[in-house]
């Protein structure tokens, strides 16, 4: 089994920690990366110890208007599908991590589902009353990309070029249009493809979307914690340290060649805008406890 994640040149030590992760707990599976990203941007005196695969090799129809569109968050989310076909040609069996994420056990079980199944999905949630916000998933979609299965076969390589299509032109994070990426577009994939397995494993991409419904110590002492993606949360010590090895300070700092600056510059509107969506979403919560 392959696993591949995808990543920018400033998040080049999280996919290295995250192959180590694997190879430590499962030495036999390959890992590569997937980089959006010009390669020749990396430092000289930096070395990965895994195989990198530059964007402009998978020679993405429409790519340069997709770095033009998209920001660099958009452009490596809508890479996926395109890296995905790409590795189903090395491999039978595949699958694709988040490189904010670090693997705790073996895996191997993923291996034994895509046995008998072409696509692997992974929920966001998975118990009933537990999430004080159960509707934001409504929102940002069911299955969250971080954690993907494929198998290859005819109906896998189907539902890829279905998905790049979708990622190529409409790949855009507006939530208010029905919008997030490559990530809404996995709604569809169990209605309309074959040999779709839900993966309902709690141990599997814990991240700050599943949080407040998983018990990390509960996981951990039962031998069920598997993967933590830490994207968007406060690195825990230990994984700084395990960054810094790789020079993360250095490369973080390196802005990605492809791809957009996010609009992130706060004006009066949007700091108006963003304190009526936070009043609007404490009246929620408290009407959802009240009345429930």
């Amino acid at each position: 089994m392959l696993i591949f994640t995808v990543c920018s040149i400033n998040q080049l030590p999280n996919a290295i920690v995250l192959g180590d992760s694997l190879k430590t707990h499962n030495p036999d599976y390959d890992f590569q990366i997937g980089l959006v990203d010009n390669q020749s941007n990396i430092p000289t005196d930096f070395q990965s110890p895994y195989p990198i695969i530059e964007v402009n090799l998978l020679n993405i129809k429409g790519f340069e208007k997709m770095s033009e569109c998209y920001t660099h968050d958009e452009l490596l989310a809508d890479c996926k599908p395109f890296f995905a076909e790409y590795f189903l040609q090395k491999t039978e069996k595949l699958v694709f991590i988040d490189c904010t994420s670090v693997i705790f056990q073996s895996i191997s079980f993923i291996s034994d589902i895509l046995g008998h199944s072409n696509i692997i999905l992974t929920p966001q949630l998975l118990f009933a009353n537990v999430h004080p916000d159960e509707k934001q998933t409504l929102n940002s979609g069911i299955y969250h990309s971080g954690f993907i299965g494929f198998k290859k076969t005819d109906e896998t390589v189907k539902f890829l070029k279905w998905w790049g299509e979708n990622t190529r032109t409409k790949g855009f994070k507006n939530l208010c249009k029905g919008l997030n990426a490559d990530q809404l577009w996995l709604e569809h994939v169990p209605a309309i493809y074959d040999g779709v397995h839900i993966l309902k494993e709690a141990g599997i991409n814990i991240g700050d979307w599943n949080l407040p419904e998983r018990n990390i110590s509960q996981l951990k002492s039962a031998s069920k914690l598997y993967t933590i993606n830490y994207r968007d949360r406060n690195f825990p010590t230990d994984y700084k340290e395990k960054l810094s090895k790789y020079s993360h300070k250095k490369l973080s700092k390196i802005i990605p060649s492809y791809g957009l600056e996010a609009p992130n510059k706060q004006t009066i509107g949007k700091t108006i805008a963003q304190r009526i969506r936070s009043v609007n979403n404490l009246v929620d919560l408290v009407i959802d406890k009240f009345t429930a």
